[in-house]
């Protein structure tokens, strides 16, 4: 179960939570191959850097475009983009319309993270899609002492960590959309489902997770639950009436960003609330469909 909670992430990287205790003593002297994980997953050769890892918060940030030109989002988006600081390995992700809405992102990345961390951005690498093609940012990296490396021509590997996250979040996304059933066009929520928990889950190479090392104290992942499972929301007492159903039976399609709560599809009607007063049935996916066996 938190193999699937987490996103069906490595049976390597849940060992390591286990000895971090971050989770309890999982038994797993049996743990088989994932059938969703085999589905979903499909591994390529990486890309070796010789560059050496940073030691400190924002002294680089990767980032890179990932399109769903052909899958648009319930919210109307097409892309998301990434930013991965290199020390923590954290990421954040934003949700796009059109391509030309990048470099206001880096604005609202630079303004948040800087704040947050009193620190400022001293190097942002990209490969050379055309996001990052105008002047503009140019301009504005100068004015701010930031050093805006691209990768060589036709060689996109050398912004690799970006790639690699984004590939990661893309698998992690498919995962979690075979496992529970729902529609391809949900992948807005999914996305951020699955950059919520690898922000909550120990780098191979590292034993803190990039949620530790960005905020200085490690997660607590007791809340964490199997996306796309059935849960039975409380209704506001409003709505509320003496006989019947004091719940709404809804999916569980992720975490709110800025309040303690979760994220749900009502069943009924499709539409999206949040709240932390529901119960989970965390083996039930109300919208997988049976898969039919062909004869042969």
């Amino acid at each position: 179960m938190w193999h699937a909670r987490l996103g069906h992430v490595n049976i390597q990287s849940l060992k390591k939570m286990v000895k971090m205790n971050i989770l309890p003593k999982l038994d797993m002297t049996n743990f088989n191959k994932c059938k969703i994980c085999v589905e979903a997953k499909h591994a390529k050769p990486h890309f070796k850097t010789v560059s050496n890892r940073k030691t400190e918060l924002l002294e680089l940030v990767h980032t890179d475009l990932a399109d769903f030109r052909n899958t648009e989002s319930k919210g109307g988006k097409h892309y998301y983009i990434t930013f991965v600081d290199d020390f923590s390995r954290y990421i954040k992700v934003y949700l796009l319309r059109t391509k030309d809405e990048a470099e206001n992102f880096f604005f609202i990345y630079k303004a948040e993270v800087e704040n947050q961390l009193d620190r400022r951005i001293k190097q942002l690498r990209s490969d050379r899609g055309g996001e990052y093609g105008s002047n503009f940012l140019k301009d504005v990296c100068e004015k701010n002492g930031i050093i805006h490396e691209t990768s060589a021509p036709y060689f996109p590997q050398q912004n690799g960590i970006a790639e690699r996250k984004n590939r990661t979040l893309k698998e992690m996304m498919n995962s979690l959309l075979i496992s529970s059933g729902l529609s391809d066009n949900m992948w807005r929520d999914v996305i951020l489902s699955a950059n919520h928990i690898l922000n909550r889950v120990p780098h191979r190479k590292l034993d803190h997770t990039p949620y530790e090392l960005w905020k200085g104290y490690a997660p607590n992942l007791q809340y964490l639950r199997e996306w796309g499972c059935l849960a039975k929301v409380g209704l506001p007492d409003f709505k509320k009436s003496t006989i019947g159903s004091k719940t709404v039976d809804a999916v569980f399609i992720g975490y709110a960003s800025n309040s303690a709560a979760y994220r749900f599809m009502i069943l009924h009607d499709y539409s999206i609330c949040e709240s932390r007063d529901a119960v989970f049935f965390e083996n039930i996916f109300p919208l997988k469909k049976p898969r039919l066996v062909s004869e042969t």
